[in-house]
């Protein structure tokens, strides 16, 4: 797949479905709901039917265009190794993937990533709703095209004022996280995603920061050395969320509503994509591995 400027934009990711279309007939794009602005939400197929579903997941802000892009280069390797029988990252995906099924939503908030990049005209019908919320600069604009931070709007702790205009993290401070859980046409759409199908885990790829995350059910105690296996292979730091992070959470969701583990790959997105890639591919495969 040829390089993209970051930050990825809508029309990229529509080209980048219809060259997987074309080049990849065993892969499958669906459109999984629509945002605010009517911009589809992708989730890209590739694996076995009845196998074992693994879950990979970006751009719930409109900063974490760099890991859109990534799951975008990884669908494609991935695809490419199978299709030509090689290997990626010296694992053998074709027969990986007779066993395994690889679900990705590479950007669940592309409302957000094209405010990011042309300001408030990304919102669409929306744009004043944005203008008014009088960001100085919306280049780091963190929420969907209503206002919402969709990071924020699941069902586990939810909280519409999660972070108040005195916590210590600025960058978090008076973010609202919708009246309700599921609020948001976005989130929403994930979680039906989630319980319709029965994925063994979770990868998430968010903002800058160089750690991992994860959570998962306290009985199941393979978790701690999963997430120790996976920030190894990227050389992340290993840490846990605690409260006011943890509210409305997707990982926590999803690791108390599947039973299943959840984990949180905070990138370094200030690298040049082809670096962040490099850093980031092999924990990538080894998600769908353990």
């Amino acid at each position: 797949m040829n390089s993209f400027c970051a930050p990825f934009s809508h029309e990229q990711a529509k080209r980048c479905c219809a060259h997987l279309l074309a080049r990849y007939p065993f892969a499958a794009v669906s459109v999984l709901g629509r945002t605010a602005a009517g911009r589809a939400i992708f989730a890209l197929h590739v694996g076995a039917p009845a196998g074992a579903p693994v879950l990979y997941v970006s751009g719930l802000s409109g900063r974490d265009a760099a890991g859109s892009e990534a799951l975008y280069r990884f669908f494609d390797c991935a695809c490419r190794a199978v299709l030509r029988d090689t290997t990626l990252c010296g694992v053998k995906l074709r027969r990986t993937l007779q066993s395994r099924r690889l679900v990705v939503v590479p950007c669940l908030n592309p409302d957000g990533v094209e405010i990011c990049r042309t300001g408030v005209f990304g919102a669409g019908v929306y744009a004043g709703l944005v203008g008014r919320a009088g960001a100085k600069d919306l280049s780091a604009w963190p929420c969907n095209a209503r206002g919402v931070a969709l990071a924020h709007n699941f069902d586990y702790r939810h909280a519409p004022h999660p972070f108040s205009a005195s916590e210590k993290d600025g960058a978090h401070a008076g973010r609202y996280a919708g009246p309700a859980p599921e609020s948001e046409a976005e989130t929403a759409a994930l979680a039906r995603l989630c319980r319709r199908t029965p994925f063994r885990q979770a990868m998430l790829l968010s903002g800058e920061g160089g750690r991992l995350f994860w959570s998962a059910p306290k009985d199941l105690t393979d978790a701690p050395l999963m997430a120790r296996v996976l920030a190894s292979a990227g050389d992340f730091t290993l840490s846990k969320k605690g409260e006011p992070l943890l509210r409305g959470s997707f990982p926590a969701w999803f690791a108390e509503t599947l039973h299943a583990p959840a984990f949180e790959l905070a990138v370094p997105g200030s690298q040049p994509p082809q670096a962040l890639w490099q850093t980031v591919r092999e924990a990538l495969l080894l998600a769908a591995l353990l």
